[in-house]
């Protein structure tokens, strides 16, 4: 369902994030979860740029859009500032 959201050819726009199961009691690795997104990109469902939007972007933008702070004074706030 990611990569459809990618998916230039529909008449849509969609900003997916991602989320994982980390904290179920199955995963035995939390860095197998992120290795598993990045699947999309080995495939070629979706290229380097639109992962970034997924793991980053999007849900950097869905946290400040309501509160612009909403990263101040965390590590990633200077990253944050950049988009």
């Amino acid at each position: 369902m990611t990569a459809w959201a990618f998916d230039r050819h529909g008449n849509h726009r969609l900003n997916p994030i991602f989320s994982s199961d980390v904290g179920h009691f199955d995963v035995l690795d939390m860095s197998e979860v992120l290795e598993e997104a990045w699947e999309l990109v080995e495939h070629g469902m979706i290229n380097e740029d639109e992962f970034r939007q997924f793991v980053f972007t999007n849900p950097a933008r869905l946290h400040t859009a309501l509160n612009p702070d909403f990263f101040k004074g965390t590590v990633v706030e200077g990253a944050i500032a950049k988009i």
